[in-house]
C-alpha cells in the first residue's frame, strides 16, 4: 500500500515526538507500505519572517505571499524544516531524501485562483496550486527504500517558485503517486463540530454541510478542499489524525483502529 503522511503543527517543532512518529513510519514502512511525506512549517515561517520584520497576512487559511515572503518561505521550507526532518530520519537509522516540487520538476504549479470569488478579484501573490505531476523521482526514492520528504514548494511553467498550502500539496502528492490513503498529522484530535467534539467520519457532503455553516474554517478550511480533491481524483481514505495520541500511526495503519475522522466517498 501507498501512504502519504503530512506532518504540520508542533509536530515540526517537537524535537522528540516528530522522532516518535518518525520511528512508526520506519515500523510501517517495515511492512512493506510505501510511505511518503508531505510537511509544510507555518510556525517557522512566521518566526523568521517577525525577525526580518517581514509583515504577512492570510486570507481564506492561505498565506498570501509577496516575492520576500516567497525567499523566506522557499528558505525555511526547502531549506531548514526539510533537512530537519532528513536529519530526524538519519538519527532513527533510517534514509531520507529531501525533495520539493522543483526537484526533477516532480510537482508542477500555477497561480491560485480563489474558486470563491470572480477571477482576478484578490491576489494571493506567489500561492500556487499543483496541476501536474511526474512521479518518477519519487517512484524511484521508493523502489530503492528512501523515504521521500517533500516541501509544500511548487515549480511554475515560467521557472518560478510558489507557495502551496501543505494540506493541498499532500492532496496532490497522493493523487501524482496513486496513494491509497492520506493521513494528516495534526494538532488537533480531528475535525471537530460545533460542539468541538471529534466527528469519527464524514462523507464530501457532510464535509461542504460543516463549511457552510462554518463549523470549519480558517486552518481547517485548505483540509476540506484537500479532502474533497483527493475523494474526487481516487484517493479511498483520508484520515486527520493527532500526530499526538499515542502510537496514532502504528494503531492507524498496522491495527486497523478508528481514529480520529475519516472521510471517504
Amino acid at each position: 500500500m501507498r501512504i502519504v503522511v503530512k506532518l504540520g503543527g508542533s509536530l515540526l517543532t517537537d524535537v522528540e515526538l516528530l522522532h516518535r512518529i518518525i520511528a512508526q513510519l520506519a515500523e510501517v514502512q517495515d511492512r512493506k507500505h510505501d510511505v511518503i511525506v508531505v510537511h509544510g512549517g507555518g510556525q517557522q515561517i512566521k518566526q523568521y519572517l517577525e525577525q526580518l520584520k517581514i509583515s504577512s497576512h492570510f486570507r481564506n487559511g492561505l498565506r498570501v505571499t509577496d516575492p520576500a515572503t516567497m525567499q523566506v518561505v522557499q528558505m525555511v521550507l526547502a531549506g531548514l524544516v526539510n533537512k530537519d526532518i532528513v536529519a530526524a530520519f538519519a538519527q532513527n537509522h533510517r534514509a531520507a531524501v529531501g525533495l520539493c516540487g522543483g526537484d526533477g520538476r516532480s510537482f508542477i504549479a500555477r497561480k491560485f485562483a480563489d474558486r470563491g470569488t470572480q477571477p482576478g478579484n484578490l491576489d494571493y501573490g506567489f500561492v500556487g496550486e499543483i496541476v501536474q505531476g511526474n512521479p518518477k523521482l519519487v517512484n524511484l526514492l521508493l523502489s530503492e527504500g528512501y523515504f521521500p520528504v517533500i516541501a509544500c514548494i511548487g515549480l511554475g511553467e515560467e521557472a518560478a517558485y510558489y507557495n502551496v498550502n501543505a494540506d493541498e500539496m499532500a492532496a496532490a502528492v497522493a493523487i501524482f503517486c496513486k496513494a491509497e490513503r492520506l493521513i494528516f498529522l495534526t494538532d488537533v484530535p480531528g475535525v471537530l463540530d460545533a460542539e468541538k467534539k471529534v466527528i469519527p467520519s464524514l462523507t464530501p457532503a457532510q464535509l461542504e454541510k460543516l463549511r457552510a455553516s462554518a463549523v470549519i474554517s480558517e486552518g481547517m478550511l485548505p483540509k476540506a478542499r484537500a479532502c474533497e480533491r483527493a475523494l474526487e481524483n481516487g484517493i479511498r481514505q483520508i484520515h486527520i489524525v493527532s500526530g499526538k495520541a499515542q502510537d496514532c500511526l502504528s494503531r492507524l495503519l498496522l491495527q486497523g483502529e478508528s481514529m480520529g475522522t475519516t472521510i471517504f466517498d
